[in-house]
C-alpha cells in the first residue's frame, strides 16, 4: 500500500464541450468563462489557459473537452461529426435535480442524474429526458436547455430552477426577448412550439413530448437559421 498518496476526489471538477468545426472551437470565450465561474464556486484553480490549445486542434469536426479538477487543467480532443438529428422527442425522466445543487448549476464531473436521465430515455427510443427540480418544476433537459413558445414568446427555465446557464442558452438570451422563471410540467402540454440547446446540437426542434405534440414553428426555425450562420461563419 502507498502511503502520502494525493486525496481520491474524481468528483471534484467541473468541465465545458466546445464543439469543433473545420479546426475552430465555438464560442471560446464563452466556454472560458462558463468554466473560471463553475471553477471558482467549487474551490478549484484554473491553472492554464486553455484556450491557448486552439491553434493546436485538428483541422477536423469533434468535440473538444476541458477540465479542470483537483489534481490540474487539462484538455482533449475527440472527433465526432455533427449530429444528423433533425429533431428530438422527449420523456419525462424519473430522476430530479436539486434546484441549489452544484451538480445542477454547473457541469461538474458528478453528473450521474444526467447521464441516467439521458440513459433511460435513449433505452425507451427518445432522445432526451426532461428533469424536474424538488419543487416539481421544469429545470432542463438531462444534457441540454429547455425552452418553448406560447403565443409567439418564449421560455426557459431561470437558472434558480435548477438548471446549467448554458453556453447556447445564453446565446438564445441575447438573440430574442426570452422570460425566464419556474414553470410547471403543465407549460409543455400548453406550448405551441419547444426546443433543446447545447453546444453539440445547438437549436434541436422537439416534435414530441410524451403523447403531445409539436410542429416545428416559426420562432425556433429562425433561432436554428441565425444558429447555423453563426457555425457556418466560424
Amino acid at each position: 500500500m502507498t502511503t502520502g498518496s494525493p486525496s481520491f476526489l474524481p468528483w471534484l471538477g467541473v468541465f465545458e464541450t466546445l464543439r469543433v468545426e473545420r479546426g475552430r472551437g465555438l464560442f471560446i470565450e464563452e466556454h472560458w468563462a462558463s468554466l473560471q465561474r463553475s471553477a471558482q464556486v467549487l474551490g478549484l484553480t484554473v491553472s492554464a489557459d486553455l484556450r491557448l490549445r486552439a491553434q493546436a486542434l485538428p483541422q477536423e469536426e469533434g468535440r473538444w473537452r476541458w477540465i479542470v479538477a483537483a489534481d490540474g487543467t487539462r484538455d482533449f480532443f475527440t472527433p465526432e461529426k455533427a449530429s444528423t438529428e433533425k429533431i428530438y422527442a422527449l420523456g419525462l425522466s424519473a430522476q430530479r435535480v436539486g434546484s441549489e445543487n452544484w451538480d445542477a448549476l454547473h457541469k461538474t464531473l458528478s453528473h450521474l442524474t444526467h447521464w441516467q436521465a439521458r440513459q433511460a430515455a435513449r433505452a425507451v427510443g427518445l432522445d432526451e429526458g426532461v428533469l424536474l427540480n424538488e419543487h416539481g418544476e421544469l429545470a432542463s433537459g438531462a444534457m441540454s436547455n429547455l425552452f418553448w413558445i406560447k403565443e409567439g414568446k418564449i421560455r426557459t427555465p431561470a437558472t434558480e430552477a435548477g438548471c446549467r446557464a448554458g453556453v447556447i442558452r445564453q446565446w438564445v438570451l441575447e438573440q430574442a426577448e426570452v422570460e425566464t422563471g419556474s414553470y410547471p410540467l403543465t407549460a409543455l402540454d400548453l406550448a405551441d412550439e419547444v426546443f433543446v440547446t447545447n453546444s453539440m446540437i445547438g437549436i434541436m426542434p422537439v416534435n414530441r413530448f410524451g403523447d403531445r405534440r409539436y410542429p416545428i414553428g416559426p420562432v425556433t426555425g429562425e433561432l436554428a437559421r441565425k444558429y447555423r450562420a453563426v457555425v457556418a461563419a466560424a
